[in-house]
């Protein structure tokens, strides 16, 4: 399986897993000149920027260690553009990961700040 399908893949495997667990969807793959964010989400009053990492093997490591430290700074980039465009600075926010792996779905909550 190509990389671009596992992604697709994962990234439904996510929502579904998010929207199981009382999670509102407002965006996905929500793009700006900065990046992208895989999901954006709303629970208990809180915005939630959620990156989805998929991957077939182990090799190279879990996909939850493909979300580098440049990664993170680039969603927290498109996360800030994201708040501005919609005037939403007053509301509090998250960044989770969402790792699958042999579509088992492990969502790390508050991945990094």
């Amino acid at each position: 399986m190509n990389t671009k399908k596992l992604g697709d893949i994962g990234e439904i495997l996510a929502q579904t897993h998010l929207k199981k667990n009382k999670y509102k969807i407002i965006d996905t793959n929500f793009r700006c000149k900065l990046g992208e964010i895989d999901i954006i989400a709303t629970k208990d009053d809180v915005i939630v920027f959620v990156e989805v990492k998929s991957k077939s093997s182990k090799k190279f490591g879990l996909p939850r260690e493909m979300v580098t430290t440049y990664k993170q700074n680039k969603i927290k980039l498109v996360a800030t553009y994201f708040l501005q465009k919609n005037n939403l600075f007053n509301k509090n926010c998250r960044f989770d990961v969402i790792e699958i792996f042999d579509e088992r779905v492990e969502h790390i909550i508050n991945a990094f700040s």
